[in-house]
């Protein structure tokens, strides 16, 4: 158990986040994150370092501000905000620190991008007592195109519904990563709606109850991404017309989206299904 006070501890952790993320004051930084930090961010590399590494790429201007910090044991939680992050919009958080040795130790944390009054379907602002206009105006893509980094915080959310998606909540992670008019595209012309993309990745989750879909390769062009990943998984019922043998697939899939707004507009993709019905045939 921690020897600070709830108030003590309270001020440890913003202190933490103003000295990391507005002061960028990596150095000092250093003595309220644990050496051994454990991050379960489907954004964040692992460790202290992946936590630094990514304020460090983050634009000059990023800011965080606190609305809410609560502390239960070792435990605290807080919901925050962040603006300036290369995004159109600034992404409203909802961060979990195990503290343990005096030290932030263990993290989780659930991204939403903020929303305007006339989005709202509860017509009340995600952050304070009012709406903030968006982080900045969608930029032209030749002039400022979207960074690795941004575009791998885009396609988390849709990735991470990929991953063991019968255990996931994938209509709430799909809304996380697309608009609401998302097409994917399976040929040149035909096309899945969100809502039936979802019921898509829960039919294969079914099917394949392991499914791993692993980010290998991202690329950006102006305002697209390019998205190589590498499903794998262990089929325990009919995949695709293939009756479970027990046996394993690893596979390749090329994604290619187009974002709008900060979220995902579209998307034409390819997986090499027969490959992978292949490995599992008798």
């Amino acid at each position: 158990m921690s020897t600070k006070s709830p108030e003590q501890t309270k001020a440890f952790v913003l202190q933490a986040f103003d000295t990391l993320f507005n002061r960028r004051d990596y150095k000092a930084a250093e003595q309220f994150f644990a050496k051994a930090y454990i991050q379960h961010s489907a954004i964040i590399e692992p460790g202290r370092d992946g936590l630094f590494n990514l304020v460090r790429a983050a634009p000059a201007r990023l800011r965080y501000e606190n609305a809410h910090i609560f502390v239960e044991g070792d435990y605290v939680m807080l919901h925050g905000r962040f603006t300036g992050n290369g995004q159109p919009r600034a992404l409203i958080a909802a961060d979990v620190f195990r503290i343990a040795d005096g030290l932030l130790a263990e993290h989780w944390d659930v991204l939403q991008s903020e929303v305007t009054k006339e989005e709202s379907k509860s017509a009340l602002p995600m952050f304070g007592t009012s709406f903030a206009e968006p982080d900045q105006q969608p930029r032209p893509a030749a002039a400022s195109p979207l960074t690795v980094e941004e575009a791998r915080m885009i396609v988390a959310p849709l990735y991470d519904a990929l991953n063991q998606p019968a255990k996931k909540d994938v209509v709430a992670l799909l809304a996380r990563a697309t608009n609401p008019d998302y097409k994917s595209y399976s040929t040149n012309e035909d096309w899945l709606t969100r809502d039936q993309l979802a019921e898509v990745f829960k039919l294969i989750g079914s099917a394949v109850p392991d499914l791993r879909w692993t980010i290998k390769d991202i690329q950006t062009f102006g305002d697209q991404i390019v998205v190589r990943g590498e499903p794998t998984g262990t089929p325990t019922g009919e995949l695709f017309g293939a009756k479970p043998t027990g046996k394993s697939f690893k596979s390749m899939s090329i994604d290619v989206f187009t974002v709008k707004n900060g979220k995902l507009a579209s998307a034409y993709h390819v997986e090499n299904w027969v490959g992978a019905l292949q490995q599992i045939g008798k």
